[in-house]
């Protein structure tokens, strides 16, 4: 069976990225995946590790995350970037999960990870036209998420897609995007 894990790293919590990944979810579910959601704005954390790597406990809501995403085949992360760049907590909450100890185990110079196998794909929904954030950022979401850590994590592949500024979601803009979003959900891609 699938396992697909939703991450919402919209910190607004905005009515187009709910709509987004209601098409993604509507997908998943007629292809009888198993769907969790996981809405970072809600997460109680600390984004900076206090006191070092291994001097403070781990947050509930933290270890809640490390379940899910121990759980999940797919992940699909929604990320709005705005100004270019994403949002301090969701860069937090990756760097918090992801932490050595935590998720995987390192020791004399080994890392033993736990994801490999997993599937991912990011969805960045921009603030701009999305043609000015690849020439100008060179996609800080698939930077600061897909190389620094998904994929040093051995989840692969991470597919990604960048949506442009969403005006409204009756243009055919929008509409074209929530079809895609659905087939990339039946095929958990």
């Amino acid at each position: 069976m699938r396992q697909l894990l939703i991450i919402n790293a919209d910190i607004n919590k905005g009515k187009n990225t709910a709509v987004l990944i209601g098409a993604y979810k509507e997908g998943a579910e007629l292809a009888q995946s198993t769907v969790k959601e996981l809405m970072i704005a809600d997460l109680k954390f600390n984004p900076n590790k206090q006191f070092g790597l291994h001097n403070t406990d781990t947050e509930p809501d933290l270890l809640q995350a490390i379940n899910m995403l121990k759980w999940a085949t797919h992940i699909a992360i929604f990320c709005p970037v705005y100004k270019d760049s994403i949002n301090a907590k969701i860069k937090g909450f990756f760097d918090r999960i992801f932490m050595p100890d935590q998720v995987f185990v390192s020791s004399a110079g080994r890392t033993d990870i736990n994801f490999s196998g997993k599937t991912a794909r990011i969805i960045s929904i921009l603030d701009e036209p999305a043609w000015n954030d690849w020439q100008t950022n060179k996609h800080p979401t698939y930077l600061a998420i897909k190389k620094s850590i998904l994929e040093k994590r051995q989840i692969k592949p991470v597919h990604t897609s960048t949506i442009g500024h969403l005006y409204s979601l009756q243009n055919e803009y929008s509409k074209k995007w929530l079809q895609k979003l659905h087939s990339f959900g039946l095929k958990l891609i």
